[in-house]
């Protein structure tokens, strides 16, 4: 799942919404820049030591697609935290987001609902893992393409919390900004892409009172399958240093 989206809002609201305009509503593997009919792709995240030596396995992350393409289970599993997080996807007749379901390590821990009007999205529903309303979200913005472009977050007796905004270039994210209640940004993320649509890097700033915690990652994309999809990136800090090696395999219908 696109990272940068998970970091606006941990809810995971990687999903399209088709309005009444016509528009391309876009799957999982489009949005994703994958090609081909891919039904399972396993991402693994590699430690690289200072030597540039490939070190110990520190992710797996394996995703199962449906025949039209879009993820119906989300996989990750981080060996250094010992942590498994699982995401069960479901989706209405169009196509459309229904609910999200997550569990870590076993155990349910949340659940999204999300809620149409003429298969416009207009409001998400998030529960715990009692079932019970934790927050939600309104206000819900979509581009042409039927992608998440901005909403308002509130818990769940009615407060404005944040809200978040993300921009693309045609259907590729390279923006994405989340503001407290009072309108002060809070985090930012930019998206630099490569001439086919990959990020070439990644600036990424959180405000904490007075302070700004940045982050700068750059992206090499080293091997490339028949289809033609990467299946081997290495990932660089602000120094330029090799910090991980990811290796993606993918599996074709």
């Amino acid at each position: 799942m696109n990272l940068v989206l998970k970091f606006i809002c941990a809810s995971c609201l990687l999903f399209s919404c088709s309005g009444k305009q016509s528009i391309k509503y876009l799957t999982d593997l489009e949005q994703a820049n994958i090609k081909g009919r891919v039904t399972k792709l396993v991402t693994e995240t590699y430690k690289v030591d200072s030597l540039g030596q490939i070190g110990k396995l520190e992710s797996v992350t394996v995703e199962i697609f449906n025949k039209l393409g879009y993820t119906v289970t989300d996989t990750a599993k981080d060996f250094i935290e010992n942590n498994e997080v699982v995401n069960f996807l479901t989706y209405n007749e169009n196509g459309s987001l229904s609910s999200l379901s997550t569990f870590e390590n076993g155990k349910k821990q949340s659940k999204m609902l999300l809620r149409y009007d003429d298969s416009k999205c207009i409001a998400i529903k998030m529960y715990d893992s009692n079932d019970k309303l934790e927050s939600y979200y309104d206000n819900i913005q979509q581009t042409k393409f039927g992608l998440l472009s901005g909403l308002n977050s509130y818990d769940a007796n009615g407060k404005l919390t944040m809200s978040y905004a993300n921009e693309y270039d045609s259907i590729y994210q390279i923006k994405a900004t989340a503001k407290d209640s009072n309108g002060v940004v809070s985090s930012e993320v930019k998206i630099h892409l490569t001439e086919k649509k990959y990020p070439a890097n990644i600036f990424e700033v959180t405000y904490i009172k007075d302070s700004a915690i940045k982050k700068h990652l750059f992206y090499k994309y080293e091997s490339w399958d028949v289809t033609g999809n990467w299946i081997r990136q290495t990932v660089f800090n602000d120094k330029r240093e090799a910090i991980n090696m990811v290796k993606r395999i993918f599996s074709y219908e």
